[in-house]
């Protein structure tokens, strides 16, 4: 058996410095370059609205694929197994609710914010309180991603003339990703993600055959034969992390904010020069998405057979551990690893920080501070709340890393609290033109306190701590019924000018020419069905 990363292998040598080296400073300055004439709001928040297909699917892609996912949920998978593949399958209902429940509503009204839908919908004081929230929620996902990335880039370089302590590591991912997006906006921010999508293939990739292919796994099907009891979707409806019961209720919830109402990734969707491209990039993420169980998920079962590590405390050391033992030092290999894990990281800090600051811009600076700003004025309250959040990024993940293995679902665990409430006022404000204002409010503030008052009950009351997913999937049911009997009560407030944004009465933007042109190959219904296909197969196969 292999000793623990900080033990084992060969140190960094120069040309994967070089390499990665590289690397960092040409996404730096492609970004910078694509971003250098950013005239207006819609060009810095909203990339112009020009982004092709393949580029939104290649944003998205690389916006949700971090640390917490080749480090993360590599940790994960060694820990939990299999069924941590259920964020990737659950992902794919979360990006098609996307496609054709949420983008109808959002590019029909020309959204900078999606805060801007309750605010058409409702009042701005659900508007407010959605900005507020979705800003925790990313302030969360950025400390989870650095904290990981951090750790691992110090474990990488350490025994070696180029290491890298945690503190200068979490300083420099900030600060190269905070240079392009400051200058580039969106665009910048989009196109990076493509080219970091695919470093990120390449290095996870490489890593992944190795880990498989080690001669104490024995490839997939030796893993099966290992590990059949962790080889399921589906685990116990007791169990830990991941029970059925939860997957299927409480997670599924997180997965439609995550997908459908979360800034950072619709809106890469908003950016696309049509809706097609929108729809067609969104089902094409969704592909690479079915790669991430046998990128991250299975090769962190398998770091159980080549590593000597601790699955409970230091499972998060899994890929470190992997690259060190398994990357051959000399050829600029371990180099490209760390390209595409560092890739991973800039594309999701840059799309968080962009998203920060079109919130704060258009629903709090424009809206309460100084409505008739000019153009150029909110390019740069932007880009001073992009500081502010990588500020408080840095000190958060300087102050939190010590945390010690499990933060994938850690991380989920804590936005759990944020997101019932959020997710109840935005599917039953669509669906339903009898919630009212003041119901969409008080449902968004009651999320957090039933998740608390939830918790306290089950230890104190029961004397055991309520599974996360589970916690979720009754705080939505809770949420829904205060929306019910506050609508009630409330029914004086009903408009039929806001009713108008509801499922019934708004209609989406009917076929357009170009539409009706193209091969039957490209339809997108199409290849929604094929993925779904996919995904029900492989939940299938792994039953």
């Amino acid at each position: 058996m292999t000793l623990l990363a900080q033990s084992s292998s060969i140190p960094l040598q120069w040309l994967d410095v070089l390499i990665l080296v590289a690397s960092i400073v040409g996404v730096t300055g492609f970004g910078m370059w694509i971003g250098r004439k950013e005239e207006d709001t819609t060009d810095y928040y909203l990339a112009g609205k020009t982004v092709a297909w393949w580029a939104v699917a290649g944003s998205i892609f690389g916006t949700n694929i971090s640390s917490h996912h080749m480090v993360g949920m590599m940790g994960a998978g060694l820990k939990e197994g299999f069924a941590q593949a259920n964020f990737e399958f659950g992902a794919i209902f979360g990006l098609l609710m996307l496609c054709y429940f949420f983008l109808p509503f959002y590019r029909r009204m020309g959204l900078y914010t999606l805060s801007e839908y309750l605010g058409r919908r409702f009042d701005d004081r659900s508007r407010l309180v959605y900005s507020i929230t979705n800003m925790a929620f990313l302030l969360i996902q950025m400390v989870g991603t650095m904290i990981l990335g951090a750790l691992t880039l110090a474990t990488l370089t350490a025994d070696s003339q180029y290491a890298v302590s945690y503190k200068t590591a979490v300083c420099l991912l900030a600060a190269v990703s905070a240079a392009y997006t400051f200058y580039g906006g969106l665009k910048a921010d989009i196109f990076n993600d493509v080219v970091q999508s695919v470093l990120l293939l390449i290095g996870s990739g490489l890593l992944a055959v190795l880990a498989i292919g080690h001669p104490n796994v024995g490839g997939l099907s030796g893993l099966l034969e290992k590990q059949p009891e962790k080889f399921h979707v589906f685990f116990a409806a007791d169990h830990p992390e991941l029970p059925w019961t939860g997957v299927l209720s409480g997670l599924m919830v997180l997965h439609l904010y995550y997908w459908g109402t979360n800034q950072f990734i619709v809106q890469r969707t908003l950016g696309a020069r049509s809706d097609w491209d929108a729809r067609m990039g969104t089902i094409a993420a969704g592909f690479f998405k079915l790669l991430i169980p046998f990128l991250c998920i299975v090769p962190g079962m398998a770091a159980g057979y080549i590593l000597a590590i601790d699955p409970a405390t230091e499972s998060d050391t899994a890929f470190a551990g992997l690259t060190r033992a398994l990357i051959p030092g000399g050829y600029g290999l371990v180099g490209l690893v760390m390209a595409g894990l560092v890739a991973g990281i800039l594309s999701t800090i840059d799309s968080m920080m962009n998203s920060t600051a079109t919130l704060f811009t258009f629903d709090i600076y424009k809206k309460y501070i100084r409505p008739n700003a000019s153009e150029m004025r909110l390019i740069w309250v932007g880009r001073g709340a992009m500081m502010l959040m990588v500020a408080t990024a840095i000190w958060l993940s300087l102050y939190f890393g010590q945390t010690k293995g499990g933060i994938f679902n850690r991380m989920a665990d804590y936005n759990a609290y944020l997101v019932p409430g959020v997710i109840v006022a935005y599917v039953a404000g669509i669906l339903q033109p009898y919630v009212t204002r003041t119901a969409a409010l008080v449902c968004i503030l009651a999320g957090p306190i039933f998740s608390i008052v939830f918790d306290r009950v089950a230890k104190l009351g029961f004397g055991h701590d309520l599974q996360a997913f589970h916690r979720a999937g009754l705080v939505t049911l809770a949420c829904y019924v205060v929306v019910i009997m506050v609508s009630a009560a409330t029914q004086r407030e009903r408009d039929s000018d806001r009713e108008q944004f509801t499922w019934g009465r708004f209609q989406g933007p009917q076929q357009t020419d170009a539409d009706a042109k193209r091969a039957w190959w490209l339809h997108d219904r199409l290849w929604a069905c094929v993925l779904v296909a996919c995904t029900l197969g492989m939940c299938w196969f792994f039953r």
